[in-house]
């Protein structure tokens, strides 16, 4: 055997002998490499000659040893209308990439993010002390899928609308508590429909946001196309900017910095929870749920939307379930995001010391807490139907990593529990019962179900969540088409005009049929419109209307009732995804003053979903149409 031989063996010879084990930390070299090229400064540069920072300094520390990283500089307000004003008026480079080389450099982004994970990985270890496993397992897939899925819309929708072009600029919002998935969302969509984009960030996440928009370039995304602005600056000027289209806060909307974009003068895409509920019943596999629970509430520092944090189990194993939920926390390994061995990582300080004051003021209102070892401040678990009767939970601290277990007796006390929240993004339901998963399914006020699992999502279907959880379309064609279908709100709409008591009333009426209506189910629905269709068939004359605008209505109607299911089937990574269009309840569609203007297909599809229209009608010819 050569050399090379007898040295390895000697090695291996050694480690037997001494049994040490390789080093417990993650490597971040990658980190100090990429920082040290960056001069450690990450800043909103106006001009790519620009190579002195601007802004207020603010050090960045690494999380799990308080070493220096680097200077994050927060840009002022004159310095961030500069960069709108001077990317909105410069004819954007990217737009006029033909569309099948856009889908192309999108898709490599994707795999070249794949490539770069390592350094991706590195970066949200340090910066924001998020565990190695977390951001490979669960942000970069979904990074990378969203953006290679969005990739084709490019092809598609310029071949629907050869003459369509991005009008201003799209700004995403994003704060240090969104996973880095959350950047796909804003990217995928807006680079597919040809946008200049403005990433404003947390402090903590511009650090890996600056390395992913070094990896478009070098992609072949036009320099500049993506920018950046780090830190928390304020936000009026996103809403009120002329050059600015769109904008996408993945935020809480209640902030008080956010009150201006209630003016509703921009596109807004609004996407936030604050916290998941977990319904337990008796027939599940209650290891399996007890396993997801450590995943899904203290996984990725619990700061992703579908976090959980109320669990609801069915009262003839409550005392079992929590019992194992005890034993498997008190199995939990917690340290830092460097050491390779550990389960979860801690909480920031100040998440810390809200945990520290939330399990002292359970325990003085009588709640039964449990914390690892007796006295660890983390995790912590508030048992009994008490952390809610008390109110211990507070708006301020619901996204504090702090699990409740409630029991319940009845399928419809387990619904009302859950939806008993601001947020309404997702439930997962654990039963083996497919009849009893399909009924609380319809039940519970929330965009996404999962049913014996939590946090799966797929790139073909879309999240549009309910509440105060957001307002548009995330994933899927839908999340595409809303970066795209801009239209603003005039400030003074018939809705603003019309009398506040007739629009009062009709809305109650509407609210009362709507209940009927969408209990038909869609093909009694679609029936129904069918004969609608025959009736206009058939009283043409009647109204006094011209008929190719009657016409269109009818075929319209058959159109739709033909070619539409409010289902869609997909397969992702060995999971089904069935996606379903449930009503939203009233919708108003205002008409404008030409009768060719009226929105005729929203009309009939608002009706097929089961919602009820108030047509808010400024045609007099039209007015017995729309009453008959």
């Amino acid at each position: 055997m050569g050399e090379a031989g007898d040295t390895k063996d000697r090695k291996i010879k050694q480690i037997f002998e001494t049994m040490e084990y390789g080093d417990y930390k993650e490597s971040t070299s990658e980190v100090t490499e990429w920082l040290t090229g960056k001069d450690k400064c990450i800043f909103a540069y106006i001009d790519k000659k620009d190579k002195l920072p601007n802004g207020e300094p603010l050090s960045i520390k690494d999380a799990n040893n308080e070493n220096f990283l680097c200077t994050v500089y927060v840009p002022e307000a004159a310095v961030v209308d500069i960069i709108l004003n001077k990317l909105g008026e410069t004819k954007s480079t990217w737009a006029d990439v033909a569309p099948t080389k856009r889908a192309d450099i999108i898709y490599k982004l994707g795999a070249e993010i794949k490539k770069k994970e390592n350094l991706l990985v590195q970066l949200e270890t340090a910066v924001r002390g998020i565990l190695k496993k977390d951001t490979k397992n669960t942000a970069l897939p979904l990074l990378t899928n969203y953006l290679q899925y969005c990739s084709s819309f490019s092809v598609k929708h310029n071949s629907d609308n050869p003459s369509w072009k991005p009008d201003g600029l799209v700004v995403g919002i994003l704060s240090d508590e969104n996973p880095l998935s959350s950047v796909a969302h804003i990217l995928g969509p807006a680079l597919a429909a040809g946008y200049n984009v403005v990433l404003q960030t947390g402090p903590l996440l511009s650090v890996t946001v600056t390395a992913l928009i070094d990896i478009a370039v070098q992609t072949g995304i036009p320099e500049g196309t993506i920018k950046l602005i780090p830190g928390n600056v304020k936000h009026d000027i996103f809403f009120t900017h002329p050059k600015v289209s769109v904008v996408a806060i993945f935020d809480d909307l209640y902030k008080e910095n956010y009150l201006v974009a209630n003016n509703l003068n921009k596109k807004l895409l609004h996407f936030y929870s604050s916290g998941i509920p977990m319904i337990v019943f008796d027939n599940c596999d209650l290891d399996s749920a007890c396993q997801s629970v450590i995943n899904s509430a203290w996984g990725y520092k619990g700061m992703v939307p579908w976090s959980v944090r109320n669990i609801f189990i069915q009262e003839n194993v409550f005392e079992s379930f929590t019992e194992k939920l005890k034993q498997r926390v008190g199995q939990l390994r917690i340290g830092k995001s460097d050491e390779k061995n550990v389960d979860v990582t801690y909480p920031d300080k100040s998440v810390l010391e809200k945990i520290a004051d939330l399990a002292e003021k359970a325990r003085n209102e009588g709640v039964e807490v449990y914390q690892l070892n007796g006295d660890s401040v983390f995790p912590v678990l508030l048992i009994g139907g008490n952390v809610f009767h008390n109110n211990v939970i507070q708006e301020d601290v619901i996204n504090v990593p702090v699990v409740t277990l409630t029991a319940f007796r009845t399928i419809n006390e387990a619904v009302a529990l859950s939806n008993n929240t601001r947020q309404g993004l997702a439930a997962s339901v654990w039963t083996e019962n497919t009849s009893l998963a399909n009924e609380i399914m319809g039940k519970l006020k929330v965009s996404n179900v999962w049913i014996n699992c939590h946090g799966l999502f797929s790139a073909e279907a879309s999240m549009s969540p309910y509440k105060t959880s957001g307002n548009a379309f995330f994933g899927g064609n839908e999340g595409f088409y809303e970066y795209v279908r801009v239209k603003i709100l005039k400030h003074e709409s018939i809705l603003q005009v019309c009398n506040a008591e007739a629009m009062e009333k009709a809305i109650s009426e509407a609210k009362k049929g709507q209940a009927m209506w969408a209990k038909l189910g869609e093909f009694a629905r679609k029936k129904t419109l069918q004969a609608i269709a025959q009736i206009l068939q058939t009283k043409k004359k009647n109204w006094g209307l011209s008929e190719p605008w009657l016409n269109e209505w009818i075929t319209l109607i058959h159109d739709y009732t033909a070619d539409h299911s409010g289902k869609n089937f997909a397969e992702s990574d060995g999971f089904n995804v069935v996606s379903l269009r449930e009503p939203r309840g009233v919708i108003a569609v205002e008409t404008p003053d030409q009768m060719d203007g009226h929105n005729k297909r929203l009309i009939i599809a608002a009706l097929a979903e089961g919602n009820s229209v108030i047509v808010l009608n400024d045609v007099k010819e039209t007015t017995d149409f729309y009453l008959e």
